[in-house]
């Protein structure tokens, strides 16, 4: 089903919300090859537009990077698509779909694959709505039967109350019949975990806040339910519904066959930066609530994502490891692409004990051992030290710092 008519100022105004904060892209000149800085002076809440701001994931890449790489080496037909393979939350998938670009995804947690999914394609809200009032009756005859679960990881980060209302309010969800609709609310449960627990909202790894007042669950669960179907409302206006896009389970070190169609146009990657932190821990308060859908989701992969990309802290060992699974998973992608297709890599350099770790040299080193050619690199100018998107000590190309942040594009 294609999209309706945009017929007044709003959803003029909303088409071009995904163009509005593209990079500033200025040429270096004299570079060879071709080489660019681009600037995104953007902040994270003006970057959370549509359904990007549905789940909070943290270490993702900005999703103009996304639209960016795809304006620039759109596919040549409608059968050709996109792949991202380290999918994440599907910022990719979403800014294919906004463009009408078929796209799919791959991530080794199932997490990531369900998040994926419900941002990127369509879902009935009313009906999730209807849900979601019916649920609301359901929770509060049966939360005061539940008790908190007793383990000490839960009386470490949740209030006994909410750890009780937690099982209620999942058992509940447990119980609904697979759909699109029951997975949207299934994000949006797992997406209120950090904000009732007892840790920091905005902290990556999570610690606790002694200050932090405690919000009540199906409180903060209803209206992230109803912002959610906001945003997705908005979204689905702006796309065809018909156009394919899907976040599969599995390995990119050994990509699923359904991708050997010679199809792939354009790889999207963006592994996890050295150093920075690995997704597993950062995650733990989320996952221990999810154990119970983990079987239904990962079917005979349980426990998939425990094979993470380790990226911290960066010992000799851990960077050897590190280097070598991205050897192994751009074999993959260079396998599965035609000639004339793109690899573009967002990846940062790092230090260890002070001393830089040259990321970038090293993955272009890689990437052109395995026979890819350079086409075109990026640095990103960053402002994360202003709470924008960029973190500017840890990779700015015109500053004193040596760390570069870069999207790096080859040519099959």
């Amino acid at each position: 089903m294609s999209s309706p008519a945009l017929t007044n100022d709003l959803f003029e105004s909303e088409i071009e919300i995904y163009r509005k904060f593209l990079p500033i892209v200025s040429p270096v000149e004299g570079a060879n090859p071709k080489t660019n800085t681009w600037d995104v002076p953007y902040t994270i809440g003006e970057l959370s537009y549509l359904v990007h701001s549905h789940y909070r994931y943290y270490g993702k890449f900005p999703s103009v990077v996304a639209g960016q790489l795809l304006d620039q080496f759109p596919p040549p037909s409608k059968e050709h698509y996109v792949l991202d393979n380290f999918c994440g939350s599907g910022t990719t998938l979403v800014e294919a779909k906004l463009r009408g670009i078929k796209s799919f995804g791959v991530d080794i947690s199932w997490l990531s694959c369900l998040v994926s999914n419900v941002k990127s394609n369509a879902v009935d809200t009313k009906q999730v709505n209807t849900e979601l009032n019916r649920i609301s009756k359901e929770f509060h005859k049966i939360a005061i039967k539940y008790s908190a679960p007793e383990d000490s990881f839960v009386e470490k980060w949740f209030e006994k109350e909410t750890s009780r209302e937690l099982a209620a309010l999942r058992e509940i969800i447990l119980n609904l019949p697979q759909s699109s609709e029951r997975d949207f609310l299934l994000v949006a449960f797992i997406g209120i975990i950090r904000r009732v627990s007892k840790a920091f909202d905005g902290e990556v790894r999570p610690h606790i806040n002694k200050a932090k007042k405690q919000r009540g669950v199906f409180e903060a669960f209803s209206k992230k339910v109803r912002d959610m179907c906001s945003d997705h409302d908005h979204y689905m206006r702006l796309i065809n519904t018909r156009t394919p896009s899907k976040c599969l389970l599995g390995s990119n070190v050994e990509l699923p066959s359904i991708l050997n169609d010679g199809k792939c146009h354009l790889v999207i990657s963006h592994p996890p930066y050295l150093n920075s932190f690995n997704y597993t821990p950062v995650y733990s308060l989320e996952f221990y609530w999810g154990v119970p859908f983990e079987a239904e989701y990962t079917k005979k992969k349980k426990n998939l994502h425990k094979q993470e990309l380790t990226a911290h802290p960066a010992s000799e060992k851990i960077t050897d490891s590190y280097f070598s699974h991205l050897e192994q998973c751009y074999r993959e992608t260079y396998k599965i692409q035609s000639p004339g297709g793109y690899l573009a890599i967002v990846i940062g350099d790092c230090t260890r004990n002070g001393e830089l770790i040259p990321v970038l040299e090293k993955t272009i080193e890689i990437v052109k051992k395995i026979g890819y050619v350079p086409h075109e690199y990026n640095y990103r100018t960053t402002h994360y030290g202003l709470g924008k998107y960029a973190y500017r000590h840890r990779a700015d190309y015109h500053g004193d710092a040596d760390k570069k942040d870069g999207i790096l594009i080859f040519k099959r």
